[in-house]
């Protein structure tokens, strides 16, 4: 068995416990299965699909399914990896709450994937926050959660106990805005007094931007693609939460592997392969290395002998051409061939034999 970590096991949510202590490989990996299936799958679609519904900001139905899988596979993968972390003693930070954890980390990603893919909506979410911050009788807070409130200053730290009870659910929050007249007409500080006045309670701050943005007919005209160098979406080559876990677990697996083997390669051959290292499509491959939690951006700038604020800088234009590898590398082009050619055939031989 691997190294265990040296986080302490008390500080350590019990949920977790039995994974960490476990002695076996195979029963390692099944009750990661397991706290992926039963504990943290289920609480990251809720909550991605209750976020992003209540954003209400996606152009079409589509659009919003994309989404959601997006988001589902990039929990995952940073899960998987915080959680191989704890195991192997590469992270030390304990994780108390894991449902807790789970909830903040895909709240987070959800917000992140609404900036990222929709630019008006983010404008529209700055121009209401600027009025939250610069109007005394507003204020914005953090629950335990991380998801961002608003409301009135009197409201901030109150617990939504000792609120009355409002309808519940968003549309039934919507149809009673339709009672209200003119609030298309109203200006920003306005709006918001009118809306926190029908609510009665803290607004989440994704709530009321998805709300402001159908009084004020705010649609965005495009969902913007996240693509990598050459123009391929980093997001369509991660697996879908739909698949059984198991499967996301054993790609992540092979994927720190082959890592495994990389690092044993000699060093041109390394940077020859990793500054070039791509999928059978063509993509990039480096980003999943992080994504999956395999490997961080100073192990990769590690493995390449290169400073990790350089290789940052290089980040952009990864995957580099022949040309440029052996320019960068005081060979020729020719050498730069045979030395991915060379490291491909031995982690071929490497792979089929460990795996």
């Amino acid at each position: 068995m691997q190294a265990r970590s040296a986080v302490q096991l008390e500080e350590m949510d019990p949920l977790l416990r039995p994974y960490l202590q476990a002695e076996e490989e195979a029963e390692a990996q099944r009750l990661l299965a397991q706290l992926m299936e039963e504990h943290a799958q289920p609480l990251v679609r809720e909550i991605v699909h209750s976020r992003l519904r209540v954003a209400r900001f996606a152009p079409s139905e589509g659009s919003h399914v994309q989404d959601a899988h997006d988001v589902c596979s990039e929990v995952a993968l940073q899960l998987l990896g915080r959680l191989r972390g704890l195991r192997y003693g590469t992270d030390q930070s304990p994780i108390a709450n894991f449902h807790g954890y789970v909830a903040a980390v895909t709240y987070h990603a959800c917000g992140a994937s609404l900036r990222r893919n929709y630019p008006e909506r983010q404008r529209l979410k700055n121009r209401l926050r600027y009025v939250l911050n610069h109007d005394v009788r507003f204020a914005m807070w953090e629950d335990a959660n991380g998801v961002f409130l608003c409301g009135l200053e009197e409201w901030k730290g109150r617990e939504g106990s000792t609120f009355p009870p409002r309808p519940a659910g968003v549309v039934t929050f919507e149809q009673s805005l339709q009672s209200a007249t003119n609030l298309r007409q109203l200006p920003p500080r306005a709006l918001l007094d009118a809306l926190i006045a029908l609510s009665g309670r803290p607004l989440e701050i994704e709530e009321l931007v998805g709300i402001v943005a159908k009084i004020w007919d705010v649609q965005e005209l495009h969902r913007v693609e996240t693509a990598d160098a050459d123009g391929g979406e980093i997001w369509n080559r991660l697996p879908d939460p739909r698949v059984n876990v198991a499967v996301l677990v054993e790609r992540r697996m092979y994927l720190a592997a082959l890592w495994k083997e990389i690092c044993e390669l000699r060093p041109l051959q390394r940077a020859a392969l990793l500054l070039n290292l791509r999928e059978a499509s063509g993509h990039d491959m480096l980003p999943l290395l992080i994504l999956g939690g395999v490997a961080s951006l100073s192990e990769i700038a590690a493995a390449l002998d290169l400073p990790v604020q350089e290789l940052a800088e290089l980040w952009e234009r990864i995957p580099l051409d022949d040309a440029a590898l052996a320019l960068r590398l005081g060979i020729t082009r020719q050498q730069v061939i045979n030395l991915r050619k060379s490291a491909r055939e031995r982690l071929t031989r490497r792979m089929i034999k460990s795996w």
